[in-house]
């Protein structure tokens, strides 16, 4: 049987209990990371998908690296945008996370996230290191 090894960094304490979730699931080399949205360190949302994006990707990061692994080694990212229209401005953000060897990814339109003032979510599939 697999082990399965659950990621909560530090200062995700408050998620874990009230949400209900890990932020990352390690099984067999491969790291499952739940989505990432635009919270500061301080729980605080920016009102700009600028912000909210270099959030979310720096969530990302973060989880991602007290797993074991790195944004170099993402396969795979899903983004859920509340309006498709912030594309382009969440797209220049994620290139300063992505400068290159870009992951696979999709991006998709959905009526609402957790918390309404949320502009997007990401989810991401990576190997360890």
């Amino acid at each position: 049987m697999a082990k399965i090894r659950l990621v909560n960094p530090p200062g995700t304490e408050a998620i874990y209990s009230s949400y209900k979730f890990s932020q990352a699931v390690v099984a067999e080399g491969r790291v499952d990371v739940a989505g990432q949205v635009g919270l500061g360190a301080d729980f605080s949302i920016p009102d700009d998908i600028a912000s909210q994006t270099r959030n979310a990707f720096t969530n990302l990061r973060n989880v991602l690296e007290a797993a074991g692994s790195s944004l170099a080694h993402v396969t795979h990212i899903t983004q859920y945008f509340t309006d498709i229209k912030d594309v382009p401005a969440s797209d220049e953000v994620f290139a300063e996370f992505f400068p290159e060897n870009y992951p696979a990814r999709t991006v998709v339109q959905i009526v609402a996230l957790v918390l309404p003032q949320l502009k997007l979510e990401v989810q991401a599939t990576a190997i360890l290191k």
